[in-house]
């Protein structure tokens, strides 16, 4: 039986018209959000030359039909609403014009779900800290967008398999439900594999090692992604023995036993395990982690 076929993580005719800018209406809202960012661009990017032109239009076209598609249906009304509103039609621009001149990648993809989520918000202060997100993600290298989320990953993802949560299982020291096919050694024994092999989750969350380049942690702080002179209270030590059963007591107990995240944290120019403990996210760089994993599909509701 593979464990990991069915695990993952957790945290947990409609036709309408809209104005947007001068006569021009739209249909229904894949059509209306795709419209949208080609005319952002045409508005932005009018003077470029006829090529230019329309490979910048031909990436708005394609970011606003993979905005629309994200959406969900049960949203349409409030979707709308938001497609009308002048800081959702403004928020949209900023992010079609960094995706038509940088083409799509890694940040394009936060950038989407950043909107998405701005769409789907209904909260003053978390519309405030998106429209921070969107703005900083721009300023972002993709190192540290991926540094982001593996610190996410280890403080605030919980590993599911079989619909059961080990992570809170492991954490807690609470029993296994009955039916489950698993015993606490065996959560023990899939923590500990997962946290070694580079391909069962790592890989998703930063692509390559060949990929991550050095992170100044200075600039994270300057950003406002991390918070200056703070430290987790549980260091990472101890939260991998207590989630694997691995008995660890210092730098070198950890790089023999995990190798593959030594090998990572050092990538990114951190001096070891220990390190990266000072590494402690703002809600910004919450927000930022958490719509990159969402963006690759790590998380589950």
């Amino acid at each position: 039986m593979n464990l990991f076929e069915k695990s993952g993580q957790s945290v947990g005719d409609n036709s309408s018209a809209i104005q947007v800018t001068g006569d021009a209406h739209f249909g229904n809202t894949t059509t209306e959000v795709m419209a949208i960012c080609q005319l952002m661009v045409k508005s932005e990017m009018a003077s470029l030359r006829e090529d230019a032109f329309a490979l910048v239009d031909s990436r708005a076209q394609e970011f606003g039909n993979q905005i629309a598609e994200k959406l969900s249906k049960d949203v349409d009304e409030k979707l709308r609403a938001k497609l009308a509103d002048p800081d959702m039609q403004y928020t949209l621009n900023q992010a079609v014009v960094q995706v038509a001149r940088k083409g799509f990648d890694a940040k394009s993809e936060l950038l989407k779900e950043l909107i998405v989520s701005k769409f789907k918000s209904t909260e003053e202060e978390e519309n405030l800290i998106l429209d921070h997100a969107l703005d900083i993600t721009q300023r972002l290298t993709t190192s540290e967008i991926k540094l982001l989320s593996l610190v996410y990953y280890f403080r605030y993802c919980s590993k599911i398999v079989h619909g059961v949560n080990i992570t809170n299982i492991v954490d807690h020291r609470t029993e296994v439900p009955t039916g489950a096919g698993l015993t606490f050694e065996t959560c023990l024994n899939i923590m500990a594999q997962v946290y070694k092999e580079y391909n069962i989750d790592y890989q998703r969350i930063i692509s390559t090692m060949d990929s991550i380049k050095r992170v100044n942690k200075q600039m994270l702080v300057i950003k406002g992604c991390i918070n200056a002179e703070q430290h987790y209270e549980k260091n990472y030590i101890d939260l991998i023995k207590e989630r694997t059963g691995i008995e660890l007591t210092d730098e070198e107990s950890f790089k023999k036993n995990f190798a593959t995240l030594s090998s990572i944290i050092e990538a990114f120019s951190i001096q070891g395990i220990s390190e990266l403990n000072k590494y402690v996210l703002s809600p910004l760089g919450c927000v930022i982690a958490k719509n990159y994993l969402e963006a690759h599909n790590f998380l589950s509701h």
